[in-house]
């Protein structure tokens, strides 16, 4: 079996707003931290990501910073993050800190997610 890729490619980044949009009407959103992540199935066989970092969270390098941070956890994270999903992540004002911290809440959000949408999955077929 090929050892799973790493990269980031465009495919894993949600980039339109009708993308944003559609994760957003779902409204399925938990909170981790400073982030507040919304996801909504895809129906493709991987996840994607998009982030949305308002000026309130700091200065352009912080934003930049952040931003870095959290594409590098989604990157690593990608694998063990349950597929098929749309995340939009909102970041309230914080003090920046590690990447791993960054992976940590965003595998705990998204297995919360992953959770509800099966359980949402379970209702609509009772």
């Amino acid at each position: 079996m090929p050892a799973p890729s790493y990269n980031f490619p465009r495919a894993a980044r949600l980039l339109t707003p009708a993308q944003f949009d559609h994760v957003r009407l779902r409204r399925a959103v938990k909170h981790a931290g400073p982030l507040r992540i919304a996801a909504a199935p895809n129906n493709l066989n991987r996840s994607r990501i998009g982030l949305a970092v308002s000026k309130r969270v700091g200065n352009a390098p912080t934003r930049n910073a952040i931003k870095r941070r959290l594409r590098e956890a989604f990157r690593l994270a990608q694998h063990a993050l349950p597929p098929g999903y749309d995340y939009t992540v909102s970041i309230r004002p914080h003090p920046t800190v590690k990447m791993q911290q960054y992976k940590r809440w965003l595998s705990q959000a998204a297995s919360q997610l992953d959770q509800h949408w099966k359980k949402q999955a379970r209702r609509s077929n009772v």
